[in-house]
This record gives C-alpha cells, sequence and structure tokens, in this order.
C-alpha cells in the first residue's frame, strides 16, 4: 500500500452471522451488509448499518438486534412485554441494562463514545425481563476488526475534502480505517513519530485526541489533525526542518482503537532540497496490527 491511490476505497460488502439462542434453544442467524463507500469527511457516519434482521429471527422474545454506528439496537417481538433488557458481557457478569419504554418495542446500548466506558470483545448475553422475571435471552458476538486501509497526502489527493482556505492545506493527511468485524469500535486517539512536522521540535513524537467511531461494516475516512507533511517554521516552538541534511526518515503513525488492535502505518520519506525549500520523496510504507486494547482505553 502507498500514498498513489486515486480515491478512498469502497467499504466491501461483509456478510456477519451473530448466532442467537433462546431459551427455545432455537439458533437464529443474523446477516449484515453494506456497501456505502468510505466518506471524505471526519462527520461520524449518521446510518443504521450492520445485522438486519432476518424473517426467521421474528419468533419469540426478541424480534431482531443490529449494530447502527455506535450502538447495539435490541427489538423485541409484538407480545413481549419486557420492561429491561439487560447485557452480560464474555465474563458472565451484568455490564449494562437498557430500559423499555411502556408499550414500546425497542432499546438500545451505547456500546462506545464518550458517554460509555466500552465493551469487552467477545459473546455477550442479552436477557429481557419483566419484573425481576426473565422472559428470554439470547447471545450474540462483538468482536471489532480494524485494520488501516490507506493513508493519503493532500498534494497527491486533490480532490478531497480539505480545508483549502489554509495556505498549508497540501501538507495535511488523512487516512482510512476499516472496520470488518462484527461490534462498533471507536478512534480514540493517534500517535505520530518521525512525521516531518515532528521533526520541527523537540519532542520525539505527539499524540492527537480524537472520538471517531468506527462502524462494523464500513470504512472511514479520518483526516489527521496534524499538518503530517510541514517542514517550515513558524509555530511557536517549531522551526524548520533541515532537510538537505536528512537523508531518509520513517513516518510512524498508530491509531489507538477501543477495543480492538491498534493498527499502525510506517512511511519512508526521502529529503532533499535547499535551505528554506524542501523536497520530499515517500519511498516505502507498510501497515501492521499491533497489540489489542481494552475498553478502558489503555495501549502499549
Amino acid at each position: 500500500m502507498n500514498d498513489n491511490t486515486n480515491s478512498p476505497s469502497h467499504s466491501r460488502c461483509i456478510d456477519r452471522r451473530t448466532v442467537l439462542s433462546g431459551l427455545s434453544g432455537a439458533l437464529v442467524a443474523l446477516a449484515g451488509c453494506t456497501d456505502n463507500p468510505g466518506t471524505g469527511s471526519d462527520t461520524p457516519a449518521n446510518n443504521t448499518n450492520p445485522m438486519t434482521e432476518s424473517p426467521a429471527s421474528q419468533s419469540g422474545v426478541f424480534a431482531g438486534v443490529r449494530v447502527a454506528g455506535s450502538q447495539l439496537v435490541v427489538t423485541l417481538a409484538n407480545d413481549t412485554s419486557a420492561d429491561w433488557v439487560r447485557r452480560f458481557g464474555p465474563d458472565g457478569n451484568l455490564s449494562e441494562k437498557a430500559k423499555v419504554a411502556p408499550g414500546g418495542r425497542e432499546t438500545s446500548f451505547d456500546l462506545v463514545g464518550q458517554s460509555t466506558d466500552g465493551y469487552t470483545p467477545g459473546t455477550h448475553r442479552l436477557v429481557a425481563v419483566k419484573n425481576d422475571e426473565t422472559l428470554g435471552e439470547i447471545t450474540l458476538d462483538l468482536e471489532p476488526e480494524v485494520t488501516l486501509t490507506e493513508f493519503q497526502w493532500a498534494k497527491n489527493h486533490p480532490d478531497m475534502e480539505w480545508d483549502k482556505s489554509a495556505n498549508n492545506w497540501e501538507t495535511h493527511a488523512a487516512f482510512l480505517l476499516k472496520n470488518t468485524g462484527s461490534g462498533p469500535a471507536m478512534l480514540a486517539r493517534t500517535r505520530w513519530r518521525n512525521a516531518p512536522f515532528v521533526l520541527r521540535t523537540d519532542e520525539d513524537e505527539q499524540t492527537f485526541e480524537h472520538t471517531k467511531s468506527l462502524p462494523p461494516g464500513e470504512t472511514t475516512a479520518v483526516y489527521a489533525i496534524p499538518p503530517v507533511y510541514e517542514t517550515s517554521g513558524g509555530l511557536v516552538g517549531a522551526s524548520a526542518v533541515e532537510c538537505e541534511n536528512i537523508d531518509t526518515k520513517t513516518l510512524h503513525l498508530t491509531a489507538i482503537v477501543e477495543p480492538g488492535s491498534n493498527p499502525s502505518y510506517s512511511q519512508t520519506i526521502e529529503y532533499g532540497g535547499e535551505e528554506g525549500a524542501c523536497e520530499l520523496t515517500i519511498v516505502g510504507s507498510e501497515t501492521t496490527d499491533q497489540t489489542s486494547t481494552t475498553s478502558n482505553g489503555s495501549d502499549t
């Protein structure tokens, strides 16, 4: 993978089957699929993607379960009068409960985002309850799987949604995160090392906070906060990069994802030109997956 791509790739159709088991022992398969392209905006998508119910799921206590953005949406059968749905995590302990409105059939759980502590990937159990009496239960797998698929330099991708009112817009970059799993995730932070903008400072690395939702079955475009390829000075505490004295440097980006693994990207950049007039050339790139993170946001 390299920067010589023409446009963000479309997220491919993903067939996820979540096994639901009721008290009767019946098994129900839910399949989800999307063909929405990755957008050129860093605004969270407002859609109700994966896990649309199959006809076979319209029986028993639970009519269906789906992931909509960062939420797990639960729909009860018409003849079910539950007042709560309880969610138990992979460890078997109660993680959260959601109120069902009187006469209502639907409730939801916030799985990722600023308003929640997140969730642990694995097999979860949902229990419908009325006056502390269990009416029925199902199990489902929530497993995010996020990879970094493309890294794009604004100079080479001028048709994307850059802020062209800025004089240095061509020094910015974007990257695509693709979630092929069955559960949502969130981009919490980006960590940069040896990027051109970092070389202007005395720091070894710089970290930026994000709250970008990564729904399953979607490819999400993330616009980097810093001007990644900026080599000139101009900011307090920053100086111009002496490109004429550098051979090559390898940029390292780590995307801190909660929960799930932390995909990383490395790009080798050749420096050249004269003082005050840097010339940057990309000569190689690589993506990898790093250690998994838990829902509390720790990373290694």
